[in-house]
């Protein structure tokens, strides 16, 4: 029985804590999800939190998952984790009955499940946790060693949580992703499908424009908030707007305002010849710094970069030089590895340690 216990603690510790790093690897997406929420809910004046919410429970779930694994505080762990698992599963039963058009989000951008699903999967939860924590009383005692490796991943996770708020995610699951090719709207079936890879823009005249989106070059930066874009932010980007242009690449700016708007904000001419305007939803899901840069090439989406890491003129020259799938691996691979190593760096604290 001790071992069908700790087993069952560890396995809802590990769906826990995947399910929290996916979202702590994209706020911006954990912010999106608990905005639809609020919304289901008819909480929506919360909306302006919706990122703390979002973080926060993230990180809960985490730290909730590391402590699982690691064994430390049975009991008070015990009655956290069912309080929150007792949340999910009426949330989720919720969406299930409702059946709005949303995603659960319990595994951020990385794996969509149906409302069913996600109700099955907490039920599980649920009767995995009666296995672990029943009786109360006969919780087995924790090596003192564990009271020292789950503090160092709660603070490699806080850490974790700390790069993802200033970057992009180490992996796109995203529509958007490196690699995925750009369709118009034309030739997609349904218009509303959000896991499409389709952008709409149009020009100041409000002429629709998405063929320029498929063909040449394209240094694509995207502002979904351009009025939290600060001044040296606007220089940055006129900088790669300048740079990139003279190298060849095609620079378009894709803004959710409207003409009049860009006019007040900013004052750089070749960054507001450059401007096309697009839905905010899109513009987050294709890059999820406010003012970050993709490079998109024939349709392809190739790499993407925060708003605080744009390329200089060495990088666009490199890329510029090199073949487009060579390009494709060499700008993602090294994140994606980032993330598998911080991955076997946590579980290995946990488990070994």
């Amino acid at each position: 029985m001790r071992v069908i216990r700790r087993i069952s603690a560890v396995l809802i510790g590990f769906v826990l804590f995947l399910g929290g790093i996916l979202k702590l690897m994209d706020p911006v997406g954990a912010k999106l999800v608990v905005e639809e929420y609020l919304k289901f809910l008819h909480i929506g004046f919360l909306t302006g939190i919706a990122g703390l919410i979002g973080s926060g429970m993230a990180l809960l779930e985490t730290l909730l998952g590391a402590a699982l694994m690691t064994g430390v505080w049975r009991k008070v762990t015990t009655v956290v984790t069912g309080v929150l698992l007792g949340f999910f599963t009426i949330l989720t039963a919720l969406l299930y009955f409702k059946n709005p058009s949303m995603d659960c989000g319990c595994f951020g951008e990385a794996i969509h499940l149906t409302h069913l699903q996600s109700l099955l999967k907490n039920l599980v939860l649920l009767a995995l946790w009666a296995l672990a924590c029943f009786p109360l009383k006969k919780q087995e005692h924790t090596r003192y060693v564990k009271y020292v490796s789950f503090p160092i991943v709660a603070i490699s996770v806080c850490l974790f949580l700390l790069y993802s708020s200033m970057s992009i995610p180490l992996v796109d699951f995203t529509p958007f992703k490196p690699g995925a090719e750009l369709m118009l709207p034309e030739d997609i079936d349904d218009p509303t499908d959000d896991r499409t890879p389709t952008l709409s823009i149009s020009d100041a005249t409000g002429e629709y424009v998405d063929s320029l989106m498929v063909s040449g070059d394209l240094m694509v930066v995207s502002v979904y908030d351009p009025e939290k874009i600060s001044g040296s932010g606007w220089e940055k980007i006129n900088s790669l707007v300048h740079e990139s242009a003279l190298l060849g690449y095609t620079p378009m700016v894709l803004v959710a305002a409207t003409p009049a708007m860009m006019d007040e904000l900013v004052s750089f001419p070749e960054v507001l010849s450059s401007t096309y305007f697009a839905d905010r939803k899109k513009l987050l899901t294709l890059n999820r710094s406010n003012g970050g840069a993709t490079y998109i090439e024939d349709g392809l989406i190739v790499t993407k970069w925060s708003i605080r890491r744009l390329p200089d003129r060495a990088k666009l020259e490199e890329l510029s030089g090199i073949d487009v799938t060579e390009s494709l691996l060499s700008e993602n691979n090294g994140d994606r590895l980032k993330l598998q190593a911080f991955l076997l760096y946590v579980f290995a604290v946990m488990l070994l340690f």
